[in-house]
């Protein structure tokens, strides 16, 4: 299945899912309709600062996943967590769903679960119909349950999906935990990568400037620019901006809280500022993006 012909690519996740869903945090759609866009074959590529999952129904899959090469019989479900390489091929019978999820919901759940942010490392799971039948059943109901979710326009819409993605990653876990080991990518310009994500999560809402992510990282500021153009095709910068606007977007569209408190929850000492911030980001001020999501959620 390797073709080293061809630049490991960053696929945009957000421009995948755009239109009327880009303000959706989980991200869902069938297999057979992502494969109707990209094709059965799927080089390899990669999505910086998401999960994926893919749990396949029927079918099967010739997968590459990082360095290991794989072939899977549904049911079956494989997991790349962000920046992890992967790559496959399927036939036409092959159906099922695909997630997508910021690696910072992810990272929440499992710190909850008291684990490790690498704890969900590159892996694929088939399931035995004789001996795990109770579990396809949960995985089938799960994934049916979130899509339904995912089509319909209600206030409730985002709470739902939210929900659904986490029982979904929480029966992962369970069943990871049978075969448990620690993830150590091979890669040390991912790990890097992966621990200045770490630290955006951990420190966005308190003003740190790059010097403060160098100092902890112990690099230079070319080479974390480096590593960061590579993995996302971005600057260091622009990485902690789109962690601030995906935040933002976040509490004025599920939460009720002023724009004033918003600001300050974000670590602005300025509130007009934060407006001006936001309005230069997404071309929208603060109360025009919470009005024109309210309408579109509540078509006449």
């Amino acid at each position: 299945m390797r073709d080293q012909s061809f630049e490991t690519q960053n696929i945009n996740i957000e421009k995948t899912y755009g239109g009327q869903e880009s303000s959706s945090i989980i991200h869902y759609e069938t297999f057979d309709n992502l494969a109707l866009f990209y094709g059965r074959k799927s080089l390899v590529h990669f999505h910086d600062r998401f999960y994926q999952v893919h749990y396949l129904t029927e079918g099967s899959i010739a997968l590459q996943l990082d360095a290991h090469e794989y072939r899977l019989y549904a049911p079956c479900f494989f997991i790349t967590p962000p920046s992890i390489p992967h790559g496959f091929y399927t036939d036409l019978d092959t159906h099922g769903h695909v997630l997508t999820i910021p690696q910072e919901f992810v990272w929440q759940l499992l710190e909850s679960l008291k684990r490790d942010i690498n704890y969900f490392y590159p892996m694929c799971i088939e399931l035995s119909p004789q001996e795990e039948a109770q579990q396809i059943f949960k995985f089938e109901y799960l994934f049916n349950l979130l899509a339904g979710e995912y089509r319909q326009h209600t206030d409730e819409k985002q709470t739902a999906l939210r929900l659904s993605a986490k029982l979904i990653l929480l029966e992962i876990y369970r069943l990871s935990k049978s075969n448990e080991k620690k993830y150590s990518p091979r890669n040390n310009e991912l790990y890097l990568f992966n621990q200045f994500n770490f630290l955006i999560e951990d420190n966005f809402k308190n003003n740190w400037r790059i010097n403060d992510y160098l100092d902890r990282l112990c690099i230079s500021e070319s080479k974390l620019n480096a590593i960061c153009q590579h993995f996302s095709a971005t600057s260091p910068k622009r990485l902690i901006i789109e962690r601030q606007i995906q935040e933002a977007k976040r509490k004025l569209l599920f939460t009720q809280h002023s724009i004033y408190q918003i600001a300050y929850d974000l670590g602005f000492k300025d509130p007009a500022y934060f407006s001006r911030f936001f309005q230069k980001e997404t071309q929208l001020s603060p109360k025009a993006f919470r009005d024109q999501d309210h309408i579109s959620s509540n078509p006449s």
